[in-house]
């Protein structure tokens, strides 16, 4: 990481999230609900999506990384492990330059607006 590099993490406990719907149905259908198109896919996948989107945005000057805080081994460490395991929190937490920015949903043009905020003031 180079000075002028803008660090995004995101932090996920899968096993943390309520599983399944209120049915109890375990997930398995979609109860002819439009819903949100990203829920099926998983959140590892969307931060990489992230990473494209906001090294296209800004090449070169941005790293994106993806820990599961229940299967990284820094995951004891990590001061984000309790707060998502407390459930206080909702998944996913969103970190830019080691601060908390964003909890509960991962939005790429949220997160692309912070980091341009953080680039221009350099």
């Amino acid at each position: 990481m180079t000075p002028d590099t803008v660090q995004v993490v995101i932090y996920d406990a899968p096993a943390a999230q309520a599983s399944g719907c209120a049915c109890g149905c375990s997930g398995h259908h979609d109860h002819n609900e439009p819903g949100d198109p990203l829920a099926a896919v998983s959140l590892e996948m969307q931060t990489k999506a992230l990473a494209l989107t906001l090294n296209r945005a800004f090449p070169g000057q941005v790293e994106v990384s993806y820990i599961n805080v229940l299967t990284d081994p820094r995951g004891p460490s990590l001061p984000q492990t309790a707060l998502l395991n407390s459930q206080s929190i909702p998944t996913p937490l969103v970190y830019i330059n080691g601060q908390g920015r964003f909890a509960g949903a991962l939005i790429p043009e949220r997160i692309r607006e912070e980091v341009g905020k953080i680039l221009e003031a350099h």
